[in-house]
């Protein structure tokens, strides 16, 4: 049967009075609506509330007052951490920017050859977990690390680099965050009018002027907007400045808030609450700024054309040169702090004054898989990110389809609300949610629960999937639910019988997105999972704390197997891409 057989099919059968039926949309509309608002205001209501308490939320002679919040500037640690998250976030930031700006306009605009290669091992960080990615570069390029050594031993000479440092671990994260930024940037370099360029090149331009006073200033907008994301994402990081910066008494907001919440004796939960209010103030007035420039994308527009395709710039003698400068970023950034990880699971040890073939070993597999502990933060993690991925999906949908394709009347708000955990980082969230199930009885039974852990990553990621489904959404045509509802569809069915079917592929990119992002979240748990409720994470974290390098390089080479498993299969089943 045809897709046009099948709308008329939805026509044709019994039609219900038009009561029942927007009594039934409304009760899926209101539904989904109020679902959302619990999942997003939950967490962020107690901690609010908790920053203006002088004692715990759930103590009966808790009163209001401002001290928690004069306690917090009396602190002595306050203030650095502040400048030093701003510093390390402003130096991250614009390095990301510059690296992902310029390979997108190698891989985009030029005659680089291995252009397909270098795009597809460029993105890469963004599936890691950071804390695998960090772990990796200790691995390799820490105080102890292999290439340290090794330089050390063959050259006699310090090296250059000090991981354990604010410029280093701007590093690091840059490298993290580079992806965001090369795709967004891709996405314009790809799409970009060409008449401009031609233009400049009639008039007689030479093309690294074209390419100076036209093509750079057409990306502004996507280094923008992709550098404000990025700088929120950064302001809110945990593994590169807990176990780059706290060895060494570098304080970020987030090191601040871990250490007085989960590594306290006594936790002031009143502190940790205002901190975590003010963290969220800074990312919601950039969070703010980022969705007003993509309101107004016109405003960086001067002249319209005809759509076509941008031509390529020839770099000549210089192409290989640059095509090695990328391979050798590749190879010392992005492939060996990861290959580090993989080797290190496999070996008894890794330093270069033994030979590699010495040291291999399965004693750290056999060590995870006979541990209960391990391998059930590994099962509970598939958990998590199966179940919780098909929630969220199932969610995120229905939450589209009534702020896109319904008359709710509240749909402008729960639009506004489906980007509010966008502001709320991951270790916040996890306290937010924790309190909610203190102030909330019903909600008690989750506790040390991974149900717990599952709802906490869908409220925070609602943003993500949104993103993705909406996207596609808005490229459906609004005259096929038009067309059905004239032949008498109510509008759960012309969602069911339409826009499901149209949405199938977003669907399946945002499950795995959603998937992949449940799977090497950590921070969100950290406060939240309990004996018998481990997730890899948190697990992971740890373990590379307390020194156990070896099996925790373990789970980090299964974390990454799974994730590369997961988008393979992705790719071969439904031709999903992931990225540009």
């Amino acid at each position: 049967m045809s897709a046009g057989e099948q709308t008329i099919t939805v026509g044709t059968a019994g039609v219900k009075p038009a009561v029942a039926r927007r009594w039934k949309a409304g009760a899926i509309q209101w539904g989904t609506a109020a679902l959302v608002a619990v999942l997003v205001l939950a967490p962020l209501l107690p901690i609010v509330y908790q920053a203006f308490l002088d004692k715990s939320l759930y103590e009966k002679d808790a009163a209001l007052t401002l001290r928690k919040f004069v306690d917090l500037a009396a602190d002595p640690a306050f203030g650095p951490a502040l400048l030093n998250t701003l510093l390390f976030a402003l130096l991250a930031t614009v390095l990301s920017q510059v690296i992902g700006g310029v390979v997108a306009l190698l891989v985009g605009r030029t005659n680089l050859p291995g252009r397909g290669f270098v795009s597809n091992l460029i993105v890469w960080p963004i599936f890691i977990s950071p804390l695998v990615t960090t772990t990796g570069w200790s691995i390799v390029y820490g105080p102890a690390g292999y290439v340290t050594m090794l330089l050390k031993l063959s050259t006699g000479v310090e090296p250059f680099w000090n991981l354990y440092s604010i410029s280093g671990m701007a590093v690091v994260a840059a490298v993290c965050q580079a992806p965001i930024s090369y795709l967004y940037c891709l996405s314009v370099t790809r799409s970009s009018d060409a008449a401009l360029e031609d233009s400049a090149r009639t008039a007689g331009l030479k093309p690294w002027r074209v390419f100076a006073r036209i093509t750079l200033p057409l990306m502004f907008p996507a280094l923008l907007i992709s550098g404000i994301l990025n700088f929120v994402i950064l302001i809110e990081t945990l593994s590169i400045p807990l176990m780059f910066g706290r060895p060494v008494n570098i304080e970020l907001l987030t090191t601040f808030i871990y250490a007085r919440g989960l590594n306290a004796a006594r936790p002031d939960y009143g502190l940790i609450s205002a901190a975590a209010l003010i963290l969220i103030a800074v990312i919601v007035g950039l969070t703010l700024m980022q969705r007003f420039l993509l309101r107004r994308p016109e405003r960086f527009v001067t002249i319209g054309g005809k759509a076509t395709r941008p031509r390529r710039f020839e770099l000549g003698r210089w192409r290989w040169g640059l095509l090695a400068v990328m391979l050798v970023y590749l190879l010392l950034l992005v492939l060996l702090p990861l290959t580090g990880i993989v080797v290190y699971a496999f070996s008894s040890f890794l330093t270069p004054l033994v030979p590699l073939w010495e040291t291999l070993t399965l004693d750290n597999f056999k060590l995870v898989f006979a541990t209960d502990n391990y391998t059930r933060a590994f099962w509970n993690s598939i958990v998590i990110s199966g179940i919780g991925g098909l929630l969220g999906t199932a969610l995120i949908t229905m939450l589209v389809f009534v702020v896109h394709r319904s008359e709710f009347r509240f749909r402008r708000t729960l639009d506004v609300m489906a980007m509010l955990p966008r502001a709320m980082p991951g270790i916040i969230a996890g306290i937010g949610i924790f309190y909610a199930t203190i102030i909330i009885p019903p909600l008690g039974w989750l506790r040390e629960t991974i149900a717990l852990i599952m709802v906490a990553l869908i409220m925070r990621y609602i943003p993500l999937g949104y993103g993705v489904i909406t996207a596609a959404m808005l490229k459906v045509d609004k005259q096929l639910d038009r067309s059905a509802r004239v032949l008498g569809a109510d509008w759960w069915t012309t969602m069911r019988r339409i826009g499901l079917p149209l949405l199938k592929t977003a669907m399946v990119s945002c499950f795995v997105i959603l998937f992949i992002h449940f799977f090497k979240d950590y921070s969100t748990a950290v406060f939240l999972y309990a004996p018998g409720g481990e997730v890899l994470g948190t697990t992971m974290l740890q373990m590379f704390l307390s020194g156990q390098t070896g099996p925790a390089a373990a789970l980090a080479t299964l974390q990454i197997a799974m994730t590369v498993l997961v988008i393979l299969l992705a790719r071969r089943i439904s031709g999903v891409s992931l990225h540009g």
